[in-house]
C-alpha cells in the first residue's frame, strides 16, 4: 500500500470514530477495475477492509469501497454474494447456496465474533487520548452487544424443539 492509501485510511478514523458503529453490522463491497471483488460483513468494517487491503493478494486492486448498514446484514451478505458473484468470495458463491443457519446458530456465531472483537479492543494499545476514548467506547459497545446477543441466543435455543421432545402442531 502506498503512503497516500495509508493516509487515506487513517483519515477515516476520526475523533468521532468511524470504527464505532453502535454495534450495527455493516455490509461492505470492494470493487476493482474488473468489477466486484468481495462482499463481506463486519461490526468494524474499516478495520476489516484494511485487513483485506493488506493481506489479500487482490487487495491492491481495490479501487472503490461501499459500506451499507442493512437491517439483517447476514441475509444481505448471502443475497449479495449469490446475486452479484464477487470474484473472491468463497462462501455463498456456489451454484447451490447453503441453507440459512438457524437463528440460534447465527446468534452464537455473532456472539463469538463480538467476543473476539472485545478481546482485540481490550488488547489494543492506545496511540493517543482520542484513540483511548475510541477503544473504551468500542469496549463498552462490545460488552453491551455481547450481553444482548447471549440473551437472544439463549431465547432462540429455548424456542427450538429439542430432539427428544415432540413438537406441538396446530389442529386443522
Amino acid at each position: 500500500m502506498t503512503d497516500i492509501d495509508t493516509q487515506f485510511l487513517r483519515s477515516l478514523f476520526d475523533e468521532e470514530g468511524s470504527l464505532h458503529t453502535a454495534g450495527r453490522t455493516a455490509l461492505y463491497r470492494l470493487h476493482g477495475p474488473e468489477g466486484l471483488l468481495y462482499v463481506g460483513i463486519s461490526t468494524c468494517p474499516l478495520t476489516r477492509i484494511r485487513t483485506h487491503l493488506q493481506q489479500q493478494p487482490w487487495g491492491r486492486r481495490v479501487i472503490a469501497i461501499r459500506i451499507d448498514y442493512p437491517d439483517d446484514a447476514h441475509a444481505a451478505e448471502r443475497e449479495a454474494v449469490q446475486a452479484e458473484r464477487p470474484l473472491h468470495n468463497v462462501v455463498f458463491n456456489g451454484m447451490t447456496p447453503p441453507p440459512p443457519p438457524d437463528r440460534a446458530s447465527r446468534l452464537r456465531s455473532e456472539l463469538a465474533a463480538q467476543q473476539r472483537r472485545l478481546e482485540e479492543l481490550e488488547a489494543a494499545v492506545p496511540e493517543s487520548t482520542t484513540h483511548l476514548r475510541l477503544i473504551l467506547r468500542g469496549i463498552d459497545a462490545a460488552q453491551t452487544k455481547i450481553v444482548k446477543l447471549a440473551r437472544k441466543a439463549e431465547e432462540a435455543e429455548a424456542a427450538q424443539p429439542s430432539p427428544g421432545r415432540p413438537t406441538r402442531r396446530a389442529k386443522p
